[in-house]
Parts: C-alpha cells; sequence; structure tokens
C-alpha cells in the first residue's frame, strides 16, 4: 500500500506518516531506487542504529555502493591516543586532525593512518563497522568514506551533515554532487525542527568561564587596553551572577548590556572592543594548541565571541534566556527553523518519514515545505490489537497534582503488583519518577536515572530484558523513542500524566513565535508536542501485526487527545481490562 500511493505521487516533496513495523522504510527506498535509478540517495538519520537498519533493507533488495557516513568523533582511530577527539566541535575535530595528519608527514609524532584510500568496494554495502575494520590495514576510516563518497549511490548519515549549512556543502563536496540532483530521505523527521534548534543554540556558562581562567593560568593574563583578560573574566562572571538572580527567565538585550556595564564599569561600545580582542587572543591559544598537536578548542575565545552576540538584537527570532539548572548560565535559543530547513526544497526529491510527525500543519510550518504530497497509512492490526485506558479521577496538571498524587500513587502500586505483563511506566519527569520509588509496592523494578552513561544505560535494558519486570523511566528520554522491544518484552505501558512540556521559558517563547507567525500558539506549543510524546510512547508496544499491548494513561485529560487515540477507552479497572485483554 505505501509502495502504490508514493507512486502515484508527482511531487517534490512527500510526507509519510505510518507505524512502526508498517515496513515504511523499505517502501520508500524501493520506490526510490527502482522510480529514479540515476539518482543518487542520502539517508538522514538520528542514531546509528536507525542506520543499520537502512542497510539491512538495503541487502534485501540486493543494492550496491552503499554506505555510511559518520563523524570523526566516531570513526576516528587516533582517539585512543587523543580523547581530546571525541569532544571537539566538527570545526575542531577537523582542524585537529589536520594538524595530526601533517605532523606524522613531516617524522613528528601525530597520526600514522593512512588518508589516502583507493576507491575500493571491499563490499557492496559498507556499514560503520566495515569502515572501522579498514583501521587494520591502517586505513583511516573517516577519510575511506570520503573517498568512497564520490562513488555512492546511497549514503547514510546523520542529520548533523546537512543541518549544518557549511558541513553540508563540504559533504556535497566530497559526493562531487549537487543539491538539485540528490534524493533526501529523511527519517524520524518529526525530530528535524527541534534538532535544528539545538544546532543553532549557543550558551554562555559558569562552567565555561572556569575554563578560561584555567586558559588564563596555562597561557598568560595577556594585558588589553589596559584591561587583564582576567578582568574581563570576572566580568562576565559578575553579569552572569545579576542576570541569574530573577531565575529562569527571558531577557533582553538591554539587559545583558546594563548588566555587562555594570559589572565592566565601561560603556557597551568598550565593552564589545574589549571583548573582540580577547576572541583575537583565544584565537592564538586555538593556534599554539594546534601547534602542539592539540584539539584547538580556546574557551576564552567562545566565551568573548558569545558574549558580543548576547549584546546584539538579533534581526531574526531568537530569544536570550536565563538558566539557572547545571550547567547554568544564560543561552541563546532561536526558535524558527524554516530559513535554515529550506535546503530541503532544492533537493530533487525529499521524502520525510515518521510514525508520529501530524499534524502535518505544524511541520509544514517548521521545515517550509512547499505544497508536499500528505501520506497516511492507518495499520489496521493497531486498532485490534492496542488497547487504550483511561481514568478520569486522577491529573498530572500541575495545580491539581498534590491532590491525585495519593490516588495516582495507589494505581501505580495496584498496576506494579497486579498486571501480569512485563510493564514500562512511562513517567512525566525524574522528580515524579523518583517519589514513585518510594512507594512501598512488591515487583521487580528498573528504572532510568538522569545523567545515566550509555554503558549504564545498555546495562540497564539488558538486564530489563533478561529478568523482566517494571520499568521506570522518563515520557521524554531515550526509552520513549527508538528503543525496540519486540513480542513480549513490554506489553503494557503506563503514562502517569500528560506530558505536556513544563512550564518554562523556552516553551512559553515557543508559544509567543507559534502564535505570532501561525496564529496556533498553544496548539503547536503544547497539545502537539504532547500527542507526539504519547504516540511515541505507545509506539514501544506495537511493532508488528503479531504483538498485543495495552497503554494505559493515568489522567483525566487524555480524552482531548481522543483524534490521535481512536481506540481510547474509560476504564473502571485497569489492572482487571488489562490482564483480560492480555491473556
Amino acid at each position: 500500500m505505501i509502495f502504490q500511493k508514493l507512486d502515484q505521487s508527482q511531487k517534490r516533496s512527500t510526507i509519510l506518516e505510518s507505524p512502526t513495523g508498517s515496513g515504511k522504510t523499505v517502501s520508500v527506498l524501493f520506490h526510490v531506487v527502482s522510480k529514479y535509478p540515476d539518482r543518487r540517495v542520502v539517508f538522514l538519520t538520528r542514531t546509528n542504529s536507525q542506520g543499520e537498519n537502512l542497510l539491512r533493507e538495503a541487502r534485501a533488495l540486493g543494492l550496491e555502493k552503499v554506505m555510511t557516513f559518520f563523524g570523526r568523533g566516531e570513526m576516528c582511530l587516533y582517539k585512543k591516543q587523543a580523547s581530546e577527539m571525541s569532544q571537539g566541535t566538527p570545526e575542531e575535530q577537523s582542524s585537529f586532525c589536520r594538524v595530526l595528519v601533517e605532523m606524522h608527514k613531516s617524522g613528528k609524532i601525530g597520526c600514522q593512518y593512512e588518508t589516502n584510500f583507493e576507491r575500493d568496494w571491499r563490499k557492496t554495502i559498507m556499514s560503520q563497522e566495515d569502515f572501522l575494520n579498514l583501521g587494520k590495514e591502517e586505513y583511516c576510516p573517516y577519510f575511506a568514506q570520503k573517498s568512497l563518497a564520490a562513488d555512492a549511490k546511497v549514503l547514510v548519515t546523520s542529520y548533523s551533515f546537512f543541518l549544518n549549512p557549511f558541513i553540508r556543502e563540504r559533504f556535497l563536496g566530497w559526493m562531487e554532487a549537487e543539491l538539485k540532483d540528490i534524493i533526501l530521505i529523511a527519517d524520524e523527521a518529526h525530530n528535524i525542527p527541534d534538532l535544528t534548534r539545538n544546532l543553532l543554540s549557543k550558551k554562555l556558562t559558569y562552567n565555561t568561564l572556569s575554563n578560561c581562567s584555567k586558559e588564563i593560568d596555562q597561557f598568560g593574563d595577556l594585558l588589553i587596553n589596559k584591561v587583564n583578560v582576567s578582568y574581563i573574566v570576572e566580568s562576565l562572571n559578575k553579569a552572569l551572577d545579576t542576570l541569574l538572580k530573577e531565575g529562569d527567565r527571558i531577557i533582553t538585550t538591554q539587559e545583558v548590556t546594563e548588566a555587562y556595564m555594570d559589572s565592566f564599569q565601561m560603556n557597551s561600545l568598550d565593552i564589545k572592543n574589549l571583548l573582540n580582542l580577547a576572541a583575537n587572543f583565544g584565537l592564538s591559544i586555538k593556534e599554539s594548541k594546534s601547534a602542539e598537536g592539540k584539539l584547538p578548542r580556546s574557551y576564552i575565545y567562545n566565551a568573548s565571541v558569545l558574549g558580543s552576540r548576547l549584546m546584539d538584537d538579533d534581526e531574526g527570532y531568537s530569544v536570550t534566556i536565563s538558566h539557572n539548572e547545571e550547567p547554568s548560565g544564560i543561552s541563546i535559543m532561536n526558535l524558527e527553523t524554516y530559513e535554515i530547513l529550506r535546503f530541503f526544497g532544492d533537493s530533487y526529491r525529499t521524502y520525510f518519514m515518521s510514525g508520529t510527525i501530524s499534524p502535518f500543519s505544524k511541520f509544514i510550518d517548521e521545515v517550509g515545505v512547499k505544497d508536499p504530497e500528505k501520506i497516511v497509512i492507518k495499520a489496521d492490526y493497531l486498532e485490534r490489537n492496542l488497547k487504550v485506558l483511561f481514568v478520569d479521577d486522577v491529573t498530572s496538571r500541575y495545580t491539581m497534582k498534590d491532590e491525585s498524587r495519593e490516588r495516582m500513587n495507589s494505581y501505580i502500586r495496584d498496576i506494579v503488583e497486579n498486571v501480569k505483563h512485563n510493564k514500562i511506566i512511562f513517567c512525566t519527569s525524574y522528580e515524579q519518577l523518583s517519589s514513585f520509588l518510594e512507594i512501598d509496592m512488591k515487583g521487580r523494578i528498573f528504572f532510568e536515572r538522569k545523567g545515566m552513561s550509555n554503558e549504564e544505560f545498555v546495562n540497564l535494558m539488558t538486564n530489563f530484558k533478561q529478568k523482566g519486570g517494571n520499568l521506570f523511566a522518563v515520557i521524554n528520554g531515550r526509552i520513549s523513542e527508538g528503543i525496540d522491544l519486540p513480542g513480549k518484552l513490554v506489553e503494557t505501558a503506563v503514562l502517569t500524566g500528560i506530558p505536556y512540556p513544563p512550564p518554562s521559558p523556552e516553551t512559553s517563547a515557543m508559544e509567543l513565535f507559534y502564535e505570532m507567525k501561525f496564529r496556533r500558539g498553544w496548539e503547536y506549543a503544547y497539545d502537539a508536542v504532547a500527542a507526539t510524546r504519547i504516540r511515541q510512547a505507545l509506539g514501544r508496544l506495537i511493532r508488528s501485526p503479531e504483538e498485543k499491548g495495552v497503554a494505559i494513561i493515568l489522567d483525566s485529560r487524555a480524552k482531548k487527545f481522543r483524534p490521535e487515540l481512536p481506540n481510547l477507552y474509560l476504564s473502571k479497572d485497569v489492572v482487571s481490562e488489562t490482564n483480560a485483554f492480555l491473556d
């Protein structure tokens, strides 16, 4: 069905919403390579595991010259000797790599891996692991990717290579191609706007300024216009103190400038000039580190450039926000995304795929897609195999959560102890998750912790898969999107509230922006986000026609989302109804 609908479309952009397990990836890939055999394809993904899924489909279709392409942070083998490589920005990594290669060529200690790789396809489909294995032959995996990119028919890469316009141009250069000739496939496309905002946002923190002081200890306290660099850092620290006094909030450039003038004891023009000169000192530090074969990073440079930018009135849509939560500081948050995402419209064809991309209007407005083909695939088995229950006597609404707490805890205890099947309990926050762990309840409990390392997270999921029980997680965390738990690993998902974004300056700014631009402030900033999070969480349950599951929403406001959840039912006994449906 998906392939037929794709084949009927003649438009340059297609938005495809289809549930997990419906075959959307293989359908889009087969459609593209069969209908446009002379076109090259770039498949954009958020995670490496999603890229591996594409490679599996490519092997099944018998495709050739398919490859992954990932950044230096993931592909560099020298990072075992220089761990800094994984921590740098793409620009820092590129400069660091160039210096290490040149050092080795000149007979100094540098990177020994060979950068000249013939266009030799060792396999018809080259995965990340295949490229990394070239290190055994002393070839650099990253440069091997660059060599084969010019010859590849299908490239799988991360969004970061295309969302950053400078990296995108370099990437197309390695492909020896123009965007107008390329077909783009964007996987889990509902993430694109937030990924773009994260890429554009910058933050000045106390941690950054602390690292500036360490750089001064190492490289000297340069005197600039009768002022030491340490004075500049101290003044920025004092300005942060002033701006953070009133808590998390949106602050104006005038407030920033006034805080600077008070802490620097100078006028704004002199402060601007001083920060520019400090940035030049930072550049000299970067050059010095580069000459020593170190990551060319200068915190003085970064703090000076961003500190100066915080004084500027931005002609675009951006806001400055203060944050007291670690790492505390002030940030510039870009609100609009469609200007930077217009490149999608310049490709030969673009396909946006997701299981939860609706409402289409919000996605189209944020990405700036013009007159796209909209395809929605409904899986009949979801209505048969997924039951969504809700209760009407509790809520996580901020103004009523205290009076609902005891009933909510009672529901959690009853579900944990009496629903016989493996469960994920999706909490609205880490604070709420921690409060549930204090409940006296019987059962095998696993829980996600804030700030877990990758190793800790993998161990958590491995233990849960092996032993089963009750997994407590946060609705917008790693488990609610992208984790594969097929079969009977999870048959029940519990949502302990409607996952609206918590009150914050960021959300308020987005609501105002959406209202100004699209007249849909609350709808886009709150309702659409909550609906997507609910559907993502429920997507952990049913991934094939053979699976069954029950979702339990512990919030009376669930009925508002009935259009997105057609199989939603009010329940008077969630435990009995869940066990009856699954047994």
